[in-house]
C-alpha cells in the first residue's frame, strides 16, 4: 500500500515533451484534494479521467472509487456489474451511498481512512435533469464533500464541459486541481483560470491543455498515451469493487 501523501504522476509537461523529455506533473491529494476536468466534446476528458482514476488506484492508500456515470454511454461500460458503478439516474443512489461513507468518517462511526474517491461524469447534466428541490439537495451534498472531505481522505473528481458556478453553490473554489483540455471558451478561462487567462494559447489539440494547482503554477500539459487500456480498465475495476 502506497501512502496517501505520495505524489501521483498524472500529466506530462508539454513544452518539455516537445524536447523529448518526459517531465511528469503530479497530483498531491493532501494539498489538492479535489479535481475538476473541463473541456469540449473530443478534448480528451474521458481519456484523461480514466488515466487519473487508474493512477489513483495504483498510488492511493487502498483506494475505493465510486463512479457516477450520468452520460451512460460505452466509455465506462467496462464497469458494468461493479459494486460502486452507477449509471444515469442510478447516480442519485451512488452519491447518497458515497455521502453516507463520508458522514460515517465525520461522525467517527468508522475509523477507515483509505482513499475514497467520487468520480462524477457530467455533473451539470445530472443536475439539469432533476427538479429544483432535488438539485439543490445534491448540490448541498457535493458542497459538503468539497469543503470538508480533505480531513477524511475523501476526494471528488468532476468531469464536464463547463464549470458554471450555478452547479456548485459556493464551493467551486474548493476544486484545488483544475485541468482544462482543448481550447477553452473565454467564459471557461475566466471562470477557472482567471488570473492566467491571458497566458493561455488557443492552439491545443486533443489531450493538450492547462492545469492549475491551488490557483497557482499554471502549466501547459499533455495527457500521456495509455499503452494498455485493458490493464487500466482492470485497475479501475479493482478500486470500484473495493469495499470501504
Amino acid at each position: 500500500m502506497i501512502s496517501k501523501d505520495v505524489p501521483i504522476p498524472i500529466l506530462l509537461n508539454e513544452a518539455l515533451y516537445k524536447l523529448h523529455i518526459n517531465s511528469w506533473i503530479a497530483w498531491e491529494p493532501l494539498k489538492a484534494p479535489h479535481a475538476i476536468i473541463i473541456g469540449a466534446t473530443g478534448s480528451g476528458k474521458t481519456y484523461f479521467s480514466k488515466l487519473l482514476l487508474g493512477k489513483a488506484s495504483l498510488y492511493g492508500s487502498n483506494t475505493t472509487i465510486f463512479v457516477c456515470d450520468f452520460k451512460g454511454d460505452d466509455d465506462f461500460s467496462f464497469l458494468d456489474g461493479c459494486d460502486n458503478y452507477f449509471r444515469f439516474m442510478e447516480c442519485s443512489d451512488g452519491l447518497e451511498r458515497y455521502y453516507d461513507h463520508f458522514l460515517k468518517r465525520q461522525n467517527k462511526s468508522t475509523s477507515n481512512r483509505n482513499m475514497l474517491i467520487l468520480f462524477f461524469d457530467e455533473w451539470a447534466s445530472y443536475l439539469n435533469f432533476l427538479d429544483k428541490k432535488k438539485a439543490e439537495e445534491e448540490k448541498r451534498k457535493l458542497s459538503n464533500l468539497l469543503m470538508l472531505g480533505r480531513s477524511f481522505n475523501v476526494h471528488v473528481i468532476i468531469s464536464q464541459q463547463r464549470a458554471d458556478a450555478q452547479y456548485f453553490s459556493t464551493a467551486r473554489d474548493n476544486f484545488n486541481l483544475v485541468v482544462g483540455l482543448g481550447n477553452l471558451s473565454p467564459e471557461s478561462k475566466d471562470m477557472l483560470f482567471h488570473d492566467y487567462k491571458d497566458q493561455m494559447i488557443s492552439d491545443c489539440r486533443q489531450g493538450v491543455g492547462y492545469m492549475l494547482t491551488n490557483g497557482t503554477d499554471l502549466a501547459r500539459i499533455l495527457v500521456p498515451t495509455i499503452t494498455n487500456m485493458d490493464k487500466l480498465h482492470n485497475t479501475i475495476k479493482f478500486a470500484v469493487n473495493n469495499y470501504t
